[in-house]
Formats: structure tokens, C-alpha cells, sequence
């Protein structure tokens, strides 16, 4: 009798113990989360609205036009072995292009979150719950962004000396 007491009180030791053991680690977890904290962007949405990408896009198409000029001057087998070669070289310009305009894109969302307080972020089209959407604290960075620029633009051309006309 003595010997099942013990156990049973041994047994709930132990259950009390790993009880407490869980119970740490969910409050461990919950305050890493709120302070680190979780975010996610909407990539397609800020890949569109983003002057890298179209600034890749425009490159690239007039790498497309000038490489399509090249190639209508030449005829025969001359234009067949050029066309492959061009389109392996565009191949490669497009992916350049394309993995420069996503350094830009990721060092923007990086920014925000760190000013905002995340330390991950995620895409917003692979989680199903959680983690708050900064997608528009970028589209509003990458807008004020546009327009000092355009502001800039407009101050270096009224700073150009005036060339009076007869």
C-alpha cells in the first residue's frame, strides 16, 4: 500500500513538473513572438509597384529591341546561329535583371520591418494565420520615395541656367 502511495504521488510530481516545464516554454515562445514579432507582405503587389522592377522591365526591353535590330540586318544560317546565342544572352540579362530589381525589393521590406519591429517576415500567399501585413508600409515608402525624387527632378531643372531665344 505504502509502495503504490508513493508512486502515485511520484506520478504526479513528475505530471506537475512537466505541466510547469510546458507552461514556461508557451510563455517563453509568446514573449520571443511579441518581441521579435511576425509580418507579412503581399511580394506580388510590391513587386509591381516597384521602380526596380520596372526599371528591370524597361532594360530589358530594350535590350529585346536593340538585340531584334541586330538580328533583322543578318540572313540565312548567320541569323539562325546569332538568334540562339541572343536568346541565351537575354536569358541571362532577364535573370541579372531580375535578381538585382529583388535586392532592391527585400532591402526595402527590410527596412520597414525593422522600423516597424519584426524580425521575420514572411509572404503573405504562404501562411494561412498571423503575422501582421506591412504590404502597405511599403507601397508607402516606395510612394514618398517616387515623389522625392520627382521633387528632386523638378529643382535640378529649374536650377538650370535660362538660355534667353532671339
Amino acid at each position: 500500500m505504502k509502495c503504490l502511495l508513493n508512486e502515485k504521488v511520484r506520478e504526479s510530481l513528475l505530471a506537475g513538473i512537466l505541466l510547469i516545464v510546458v507552461v514556461a516554454v508557451l510563455v517563453f515562445t509568446i514573449t520571443k513572438s511579441r518581441q521579435g514579432g511576425i509580418a507579412s507582405v503581399d511580394m506580388e503587389r510590391i513587386v509591381n509597384a516597384h521602380p526596380a522592377m520596372k526599371e528591370a522591365i524597361t532594360s530589358f526591353q530594350k535590350e529585346i529591341s536593340d538585340r531584334q535590330k541586330e538580328l533583322n540586318k543578318m540572313k540565312g544560317e548567320e541569323k539562325v546561329k546569332e538568334q540562339q546565342k541572343m536568346q541565351q544572352e537575354i536569358s541571362q540579362i532577364a535573370m541579372r535583371l531580375q535578381d538585382e530589381a529583388m535586392d532592391k525589393i527585400k532591402k526595402d521590406v527590410e527596412q520597414v520591418a525593422r522600423k516597424k519591429g519584426y524580425t521575420f517576415v514572411l509572404e503573405k500567399n504562404s501562411i494561412i494565420v498571423g503575422g501582421k501585413d506591412i504590404t502597405e508600409d511599403v507601397l508607402a515608402v516606395l510612394k514618398q520615395r517616387a515623389q522625392n525624387e520627382s521633387e528632386q527632378k523638378k529643382t535640378d531643372v529649374s536650377e538650370m541656367p535660362m538660355i534667353p531665344v532671339k
